[in-house]
């Protein structure tokens, strides 16, 4: 997990920045690049509810609050996922990773299918064992089972 701080005082950690333009769910958004590219990312070490789930409101408008219409920096994980999308971290103007601030609202599960961070691991742990967002719900589905359904 990278560590939170402001975009200004480390310019040189990010591969580039973007505007975001378009909140598609809870750990995916559009952003423009300076030359006015449109580009579709899926955020890293995250599962969002499904549109159909519980909570998937809830998870996509807290990712709207914290990035939308904002200058946000991205770290390339990943070049294309299954979908052609880059898999990036991104960070708030503030330098707020944006993966561990939604695990910590308890609106995604850690997808430990391609990430064995256990920072992130721990941040949905805590949310679990203090019953934040999804947490609360007495039989949370993980978006991967929904999906096979």
């Amino acid at each position: 997990m990278r560590k939170s701080v402001g975009l200004d005082v480390i310019k040189n950690q990010y591969d580039y920045y973007v505007q975001v333009v378009e909140i598609t769910d809870g750990d995916t958004f559009k952003g423009l690049t300076q030359d006015k590219i449109e580009i579709r990312f899926r955020i890293y070490a995250i599962d969002a509810p499904e549109r159909k789930q519980a909570y998937s409101e809830k998870s996509k408008q807290y990712l709207s609050d914290l990035i939308y219409g904002k200058r946000v920096g991205i770290k390339v994980q990943r070049k294309n996922d299954g979908y052609g999308r880059p898999v990036v971290w991104v960070y708030t103007p503030e330098g707020k990773d944006v993966s561990a601030e939604l695990l910590k609202a308890g609106l995604a599960w850690h997808f430990k299918r391609y990430d064995q961070s256990g920072e992130y691991a721990e941040l949905e742990n805590t949310a679990r064992k203090n019953k934040v967002g999804l947490w609360s719900d007495p039989d949370p589905v993980a978006p991967w089972n929904f999906r096979r359904r």
